[in-house]
């Protein structure tokens, strides 16, 4: 039998049959490998050997299966991943899709910028929820992978939060799903179970998939370069500090100016200095001269 795999150009498949190709422990076990050493690549006996398949023939076939979708075959006739099998790893380690993350809820080292107590963050269905326990308010709600427990303290946990949901915000704030790739549009909106009673936010929403995200004005407001700057100035990082320590998002001042189309003024105040922004139903921020 031969000790190595033809290669197959690269053609587009079907979603199911690009998922089908996975439906096999070999091949996920030849994907981890790969993805175990990262920047190098395998030789087939040296490939085959670490995925521990004495029969050389089954090896090939499968994977000549996986060639041309989530492994290539480099110049040298070693072996590597592609982008979609470096994907298949994350998917793997992250637990997205084969773990089901157990609930549990943990102090943050964060207090509450309203009472001053300390934050609880609780995890279900693949969700984090940060709230104060004695506001009973909650601070943010969003998805998180399973796997990003594993071997992270209560601390580490808490800045990994906040690194994934700043993630999901720019993304979002830029256009960008996260989701599938696709484009995302952001307008003004008061319809949402994310929403309080006569609360106004921003709505992003992926023009191909059903992915969508609801966010106060402010924390859209929080990633201008004009608020960023204005946080500095007064000794504020924000992409060092959790969005729940931000003191003026918790009680943030709002007006509707008009409704059709919506435009709205938000005032972010820090330390006794204001500034006043006007964002319109497109997102584009002005600053209101005082």
């Amino acid at each position: 039998m031969t000790e190595s795999a033809d290669y197959d150009d690269f053609a587009d498949v079907s979603p199911e049959a690009a998922f089908a190709l996975l439906g096999n422990k070999t091949r996920i076990d030849i994907i981890r490998e790969l993805g175990e050493i990262s920047d190098e690549s395998l030789s087939f006996s040296a490939l085959r050997s670490r995925v521990n398949i004495a029969d050389s023939g089954q090896f090939n076939y499968h994977l000549k299966e996986l060639l041309g979708s989530f492994v290539r075959r480099t110049d040298d006739g070693s072996y590597e991943l592609t982008y979609a099998g470096s994907q298949v790893v994350g998917a793997i380690y992250s637990g997205t899709f084969n773990q089901r993350g157990a609930s549990r809820a943990f102090k943050l080292t964060s207090s509450c910028t309203k009472c001053g107590s300390s934050l609880e963050a609780d995890y279900e269905q693949e969700r984090v929820t940060i709230r104060c326990p004695a506001c009973d308010d909650q601070k943010s709600s969003f998805g998180f992978p399973p796997g990003a427990f594993e071997n992270r303290t209560h601390e580490e946990l808490a800045r990994a939060f906040d690194t994934w949901l700043q993630l999901l915000l720019l993304a979002s704030f830029g256009g960008f799903c996260l989701n599938c790739a696709g484009r995302m549009h952001g307008s003004i909106t008061d319809v949402s179970e994310y929403l309080d009673d006569k609360e106004i936010g921003t709505k992003h929403v992926c023009e191909r998939c059903t992915n969508r995200t609801v966010n106060s004005v402010g924390a859209y407001l929080l990633y201008q370069p004009i608020v960023v700057a204005f946080h500095h100035d007064h000794g504020i990082d924000v992409t060092e500090t959790p969005i729940w320590e931000i003191p003026w998002l918790r009680d943030e001042e709002t007006t509707v100016l008009s409704r059709e189309p919506w435009c709205v003024q938000s005032v972010v105040e820090l330390d006794g200095d204001r500034l006043e922004l006007v964002v319109e139903d497109d997102l584009s921020v002005t600053i209101v001269d005082t």
